[in-house]
């Protein structure tokens, strides 16, 4: 140990030089520390706003990159086919995707508009002034009754929801629909608490939805056609209740039809759906056919694109795990198609977080790089005058590690006491140095937005699940704070520097011999 205690006389004999030393390492930590301050709240904001928000994923057609390929045709011919063929979502990469470890549901959905056949809905409450029943004249210049569809059928390919994983939904009495369900096309069904209680429904009874209006049932049935194949009976496995609401305050609620009513939506498996649409669109084709010569080619075709939903969404166990879940499977969807996280609109919103994370993370940079060649520097300069007190060191056998090592703790030492002090000035000026270049940043990011509205939310239509944030949701989890890891990376990053400063220059001594350095300073 008389390593140390040679450290500690050097110290307190050249104390001059000691407390130079030590302003320049207190200098250093201040620089430091606000900038792993800065660059460390920025990152937790992040951190902490994707952990507010919903971990889910979207499988989805491209439609933004088909578009664009479609408008560099030229031949109206190509045109018009690029435009009849819009491509559709893999299942087999659906349910590649489906069977990741990371995902806890996902909702493969197929929605549709209904009639209620002998049942009332649930009332939006707008009915005073809803104007969107009415009438128009047909084709033959027939008045016709057009009365708004009132129910929606939402069916999942999956035996379970994100909305029943998040709790969005519960089931009040009976059950989901199962695997078993699914596999056997099994016409069973869910409906809201709401639609049970007004109808006095209850599970084990049916209910019956028309997927047409009247006077197209009418229509049909006139030309031969079943009206069984507009009318869809199920049976009631499971009674639910859901915390969606209808909005009065809403731009859309004076013109609110029923079936937009979270309390009118009917759940059922795809797959008894998908049967039962393939028989009505068959007919409902052949129909428009008779009636209109449409042409029937590509029936198969057009039916299965119509009952191949534009996206399928899933449900993570983490949101943290959404950008690794995209990466990972980035390659694997299909040319216009893509998985999306929103994330777009996210890293708009968290433009001015990364801006300031990324010119802190340079100032530190600098300010080591700097602080390695000044310290260095200052480390050459001093073994000069004290390659005396080395060789005579060396030809007593003191070991050039040893060596080494007391110069290493005569830096080290006060680089202890220079960065424990800026510890404590670093701790009182982070916050608020911080928030000031935060709103300046801002202020600046704004200035150069092509569209403001692109920063706004973090949200798309009212069928997304993406989870509604505003960038100051963002930014008011900014908080630059000195925590006990921050105060550790800046211990170790100070000792780094000190190792390097000390090991550079001790080369150009310790490869010389005690006899060669003291003839030299003869």
């Amino acid at each position: 140990m008389n390593y140390l205690k040679r450290a500690w006389c050097y110290i307190t004999r050249r104390i001059t030089k000691s407390i130079l030393l030590a302003i320049t390492f207190f200098v250093i930590g201040n620089f430091v520390i606000l900038g792993l301050g800065i660059s460390q709240a920025a990152d937790n904001a992040k951190t902490l706003t994707r952990k507010s928000m919903k971990a889910v994923v979207d499988y989805e057609v491209d439609y933004n990159a088909y578009s664009e390929y479609v408008n560099t045709l030229t031949d109206q011919d190509e045109i018009n086919e690029a435009w009849s063929k819009m491509p559709t979502i893999s299942n087999d990469t659906a349910m590649v995707l489906a069977k990741d470890e990371r995902v806890t549901a996902y909702n493969y959905m197929l929605t549709t508009t209904a009639y209620s056949d002998g049942f009332d809905n649930v009332l939006v409450g707008n009915e005073d002034s809803n104007q969107n029943n009415g009438t128009y004249i047909d084709e033959n210049g027939v008045e016709q009754a057009w009365v708004n569809p009132n129910i929606m059928v939402k069916a999942n390919a999956f035996p379970n929801m994100i909305e029943m994983t998040d709790g969005t939904f519960s089931i009040a009495s009976g059950r989901f629909y199962t695997q078993d369900d699914l596999d056997n096309n099994k016409m069973v069904c869910l409906i809201t608490q709401e639609l049970a209680d007004m109808n006095n429904l209850k599970v084990g009874d049916s209910i019956s939805l028309k997927i047409a209006d009247g006077s197209t049932i009418t229509s049909m049935v006139a030309q031969g056609y079943s009206a069984d194949i507009f009318k869809m009976n199920l049976e009631i496995i499971g009674i639910y209740t859901t915390t969606q609401e209808v909005d009065p305050s809403s731009d859309n609620y004076k013109w609110m039809s029923p079936y937009e009513s979270p309390k009118n939506v009917v759940l059922m498996p795809s797959s008894a759906y998908k049967e039962f649409m393939t028989v009505y669109m068959t007919d409902m084709m052949k129909y428009y056919a008779d009636s209109y010569g449409q042409s029937t080619e590509d029936t198969e075709g057009l039916i299965e694109r119509s009952l191949t939903p534009s996206k399928v969404t899933y449900l993570l166990d983490d949101p943290l795990h959404v950008d690794q879940f995209v990466s990972d499977y980035k390659s694997t969807v299909a040319e216009y198609t893509q998985l999306n996280a929103n994330n777009d609109a996210f890293n708009k919103m968290a433009r001015p977080l990364d801006t300031l994370s990324f010119f802190a993370n340079i100032i530190v940079a600098i300010v080591v790089v700097n602080a390695v060649i000044i310290i260095s520097l200052v480390t050459a300069l001093t073994l000069k005058t004290r390659e005396f007190e080395i060789g005579v060191l060396l030809s007593l056998g003191v070991s050039k590690f040893k060596i080494v090592l007391q110069l290493f703790m005569e830096l080290f030492i006060i680089s202890l006491l220079g960065f424990t002090l800026a510890v404590g000035s670093g701790s009182l000026l982070a916050g608020k140095v911080g928030d000031t270049v935060l709103e300046y940043q801002v202020a600046s990011d704004s200035q150069y937005k092509d569209d403001t509205s692109d920063n706004n939310y973090y949200y798309y239509d009212s069928s997304s699940y993406f989870t509604e944030v505003t960038q100051e949701d963002l930014l008011s989890q900014y908080h630059v704070s000195v925590s006990g890891l921050l105060i550790a990376e800046i211990y170790v990053l100070g000792t780094l520097v000190v190792l390097i400063a000390t090991i550079i220059p001790s080369v150009m001594i310790m490869r010389l011999n005690p006899k060669q350095i003291l003839l030299a300073t003869n």
